[in-house]
């Protein structure tokens, strides 16, 4: 037996936009600075966070640079 709200759910997902605002989706946009690294021949990015309380908690990305794209882009 489904429970009584599920219908109500699936009601919710349609009404969703197909290409909707990150913030829609409850993301919210921060700025982050990007430092170049080149170390025998392979690129790194790394990603620090502009808010010094999120560096605080150890908010930070390393990639691989030939992992990461401009999603600008890519539309």
């Amino acid at each position: 037996m489904a429970p009584e709200n599920a219908h109500s759910e699936t009601d919710g997902w349609q009404e969703v936009p197909r290409d909707p605002e990150p913030d829609d989706l409850g993301y919210e946009l921060d700025d982050w600075e990007v430092i170049r690294a080149k170390k025998n021949d392979r690129g790194h990015l790394m990603f620090l966070p502009e808010e010094e309380e999120m560096l605080r908690d150890e908010a930070f990305i390393v990639a691989d640079a030939q992992s990461v794209c401009d999603v600008v882009d890519r539309i």
